[in-house]
């Protein structure tokens, strides 16, 4: 007794849909950016440890509610983050947020309504670099 395997039109997504693509989700060229990068020595920057920053939150469910009625107000949200990379000893690291002991990050956040990418990703550099402790990890 053999078992043949199934007919490929009969299997998968369905005939004359294309998997890869979504109509919800609109289509953007590649961004490229071509500029020289100025990369600077870890020894530019400082660490220490700051005031904890709370959670505008109590719970996952309230956190659920503000974002679903912040949604009916602004409509979808944007968000920005940044990658920072220094060098030491002639090794790149990148420069992560540490929140906590165990959970780390890269800067960034939500962009307000009509906000600019890049002045946006600038003004929450600003912001979150008074708040957190940067933590270093080499690239290897």
């Amino acid at each position: 007794m053999s078992v043949l395997p199934p007919n490929r039109s009969q299997t998968g997504w369905p005939r004359g849909v294309n998997q890869f693509g979504n109509k919800y989700i609109q289509q953007t060229k590649p961004l490229t950016l071509e500029r020289t990068i100025n990369l600077y020595p870890l020894t530019n920057y400082t660490f220490g440890t700051k005031e904890p920053l709370y959670e505008k939150d109590s719970s996952v469910a309230a956190r659920f509610q503000r974002m679903r009625e912040e949604f009916d107000k602004i409509g979808m949200r944007r968000t920005v983050e940044g990658v920072l990379i220094v060098h030491e000893h002639r090794l790149p690291h990148v420069l992560l947020l540490q929140l906590g002991t165990t959970f780390f990050k890269l800067p960034g956040g939500e962009l307000n309504p009509g906000e600019d990418e890049v002045e946006g990703l600038k003004r929450l550099m600003t912001e979150v670099s008074k708040y957190f402790l940067f933590y270093h990890i080499k690239c290897l």
